[in-house]
């Protein structure tokens, strides 16, 4: 057999086809083994919902690791001056004296320290449920193609050579083939730290090749926009994506990619359509149905040539927008209806387009802004990835956590310092930030296991009706129809059960919500929020808000965002009726016991578990409330009503089936019977 070889390469080509397809075999394989350890399912678009296989809504809120993977001047020291890309701290450290080797060991070093499977866990148990990872492009290149770039850090001049190595490693299909680069390895790592935890992962290239934009420091730009002024790099960019699909394309713990991060001072939209249009395609013609984030100019928030309906492949699309120093109202709106940093403006893009957006940047500013910003997007059901979570500072920032100095560009003498600071059993936690950014888990706020009352804006309580139509909020007290156990619905989200036994539905905002529901669906599962003022609104996974409709109409799920009739005071119970004992019934006299003979009508009797038990007084007695007790064989009140009534029905809910004394008290009057639950 006559083998054929490559012009460059030494290993014959269908052995090297035979190698690549082993490789791609184990690559599937791990990532199969690493995914049977998460419960996370492929993301979807649904009209402007973004949803789990389930079709249950999930509002990401996540974080940022910025700092990891591409390094920018201010967060390796504030207020830098001296030139903010990656780099040009490598520069400093090569004029200091540093060998390439050395330099190479440093940021080695870095990357496995930085962000560790301790940094992720702590993240997961702030309650964050997805993160965002910005990518710089050189790490997918070998150790090799890697130093042609390190040397244009070193001479500028040599960046036309660079240009040319690129072209040439392209053309001879030398880019991205190898399936253990350094950019596969840390996100491998990042996945399987995410997956176990149940966090979605952003894949961000926020370094693409070539620059989006002239902002230099976030791209580490060797020289500005030339992402759009050489075609070279837009055809590597398209050969990179391509590989990330194929290596990730059964992956569900990615969320989405976000191709291109911040295009900026680009001079024409339409270049940027063109390369997300490439994109978009090639991606999808490998049958990969990941979303696909689109970011505009503009520091990725306008998008005047860039709405759904101008690209071919429309499915699975979502829209980015980046939030700093905006206002922190849910309507406030701009003259551009294309530019949607300013919440008004999401909400009006996503109605107009029917797409999903996500803030995937914001932060930067003083805790005050960033509180009420979280708390204007939760309330708004729009996602969000806050800006970062560590850098270097000697003082609190916005970040989660800071790293002591000393600083990098201090010195070729603080590396070693530096690569201990940046671990993070080393690293301070900045408190006040945590308190204002990070969600918390909607199961570690609410009283899980608990028994509740909820109250509505007009003072009323809610009432499940026994499960027989439409939920009201309109009793005047709490007794067993407003009374609801909490229960760990997982993934963070909480679902209501009533004393019937049957879990509250919002029926997807379609029609009133009900309590009829005999399992835990979609449907049934809420997020818990917390307001400021100590009371919580319920937010179905439809990304609507319950409303108590002020007691005026059935409650609903339908309101986009919570204000006084989505905000619920509510009450710990315990059990309901355990705040009753037989001596809070007891009639005024205690020798005027009546016995139960020709007064007292119970029925049906016995009575089936999760139907009603009617009590009925004849000679009721209408100056005094009538007051029934359910007691079990231990003495405890396990159900208790009150009205002025000569008549009241008890939900037998789910009591255990067994004999139980039914106590009844009106005026100095007390009745005993005893009933049996089936």
């Amino acid at each position: 057999m006559k083998l054929h070889y490559t012009n460059r390469l030494c290993i014959p080509r269908r052995l090297r086809q035979l190698m690549l397809c082993c490789s791609l075999l184990l690559i599937a394989l791990c990532m199969a083994s690493a995914q049977a350890y998460s419960q996370l399912t492929r993301l979807r678009a649904d009209g402007k919902r973004i949803v789990n296989a389930s079709n249950q809504e999930v509002i990401l809120k996540g974080i940022n690791v910025g700092g990891w993977l591409l390094q920018e001047g201010y967060m390796m020291k504030p207020s830098f001056s001296g030139g903010g890309t990656q780099w040009s701290i490598k520069k400093r450290l090569y004029d200091q004296g540093q060998s390439d080797a050395a330099v190479e060991a440093f940021y080695q070093t870095w990357r496995d320290n930085f962000i560790t499977k301790a940094d992720i866990d702590y993240l997961a148990s702030l309650g964050f449920n997805s993160i965002r990872l910005p990518i710089h492009y050189d790490l997918f290149l070998t150790p090799a193609q890697r130093a042609v770039r390190n040397g244009v850090a070193r001479n500028s001049s040599t960046y036309n050579n660079y240009v040319t190595s690129l072209t040439s490693w392209y053309s001879n299909n030398q880019l991205f083939n190898d399936p253990g680069l350094e950019g596969f390895r840390l996100t491998d790592s990042l996945l399987k730290w995410c997956g176990a935890n149940n966090l979605y992962v952003v894949l961000d290239l926020h370094a693409a090749p070539g620059a989006a934009g002239t902002d230099a420091n976030i791209s580490d730009a060797l020289v500005g926009n030339d992402l759009w002024n050489k075609p070279i790099y837009q055809d590597i960019t398209v050969r990179l994506w391509q590989r990330i699909s194929a290596r990730y394309i059964n992956d569900d713990r990615i969320a989405f990619y976000d191709l291109i991060n911040e295009p900026n001072n680009v001079p024409a939209n339409q270049s940027i359509h063109a390369l997300f249009e490439r994109l978009i395609n090639v991606i999808r013609g490998q049958g990969d149905t990941h979303l696909l984030m689109i970011e505009g100019n503009g520091w990725g928030n306008q998008y005047n040539y860039l709405e759904p309906f101008t690209f071919t492949n429309r499915s699975n699309l979502v829209y980015n927008a980046h939030r700093y120093g905006t206002t922190t109202s849910t309507t406030t709106t701009n003259g551009d209806a294309n530019q949607i940093n300013e919440l008004g403006n999401i909400s009006n893009f996503r109605n107009t387009h029917n797409v999903p957006v996500v803030v995937g940047e914001t932060g930067e500013n003083n805790n005050n802004w960033l509180r009420a910003n979280i708390a204007a997007m939760n309330s708004a059901g729009v996602g969000w990835f806050h800006w970062t979570y560590k850098r270097f500072d000697l003082n609190e920032n916005a970040a989660l956590l800071r790293i002591n100095p000393p600083y990098l560009m201090d010195g070729a003498a603080n590396m070693s310092a530096v690569l201990n600071n940046i671990k993070f059993v080393n690293n301070v936690k900045n408190t006040n930030t945590i308190a204002a950014v990070a969600p918390g888990r909607s199961t570690a706020t609410a009283p899980v296991g608990k028994t509740i009352w909820l109250q509505g804006f007009n003072n009323k309580y809610v009432n499940s009706k026994n499960g027989q139509g439409a939920m009201w909020c309109d009793a005047d007290t709490p007794q067993a129809w407003e009374i609801f156990a909490v229960i760990d619905a997982g993934n963070g989200k909480i679902a209501l059960r009533g004393n019937n036994g049957m879990y509250v539905s919002s029926e997807n905002g379609e029609q009133p919500i009900t309590c009829n529901r005999p399992t835990i669906q979609g449907w049934e599962v809420f997020d818990w929020i917390p307001t400021a003022d100590g009371k919580v609104t319920l937010r179905g996974n439809n990304g609507s808000f319950i409303s108590s409709e002020n007691g005026t109409a059935a409650m609903t799920c339908t309101r986009p965002a919570a204000s006084g009739w989505e905000a619920f005071g509510y009450n710990v119970v315990g059990n309901a009726a355990a705040q009753v004992t037989i001596a809070d019934i007891q009639p005024e006299k205690a020798d005027m016991h009546v016995t139960a003979e020709g007064r007292l009508l119970v029925y049906p009797n016995p009575v089936i578990a999760g139907s009603t038990l009617t009590v009925h007084v004849k000679d009721y007695n209408a100056s005094s409330p009538l007051q029934v007790a359910v007691v079990d064989i231990n003495k405890r009140v396990i159900a208790y009503r009150k009205a002025n009534a000569a008549v009241i029905t008890i939900p037998t809910g789910n009591m255990p089936g067994g004999f139980y004394i039914l106590t009844v008290t009106n005026a100095n009057h007390t009745y005993t019977s005893k009933v049996l639950i089936q």
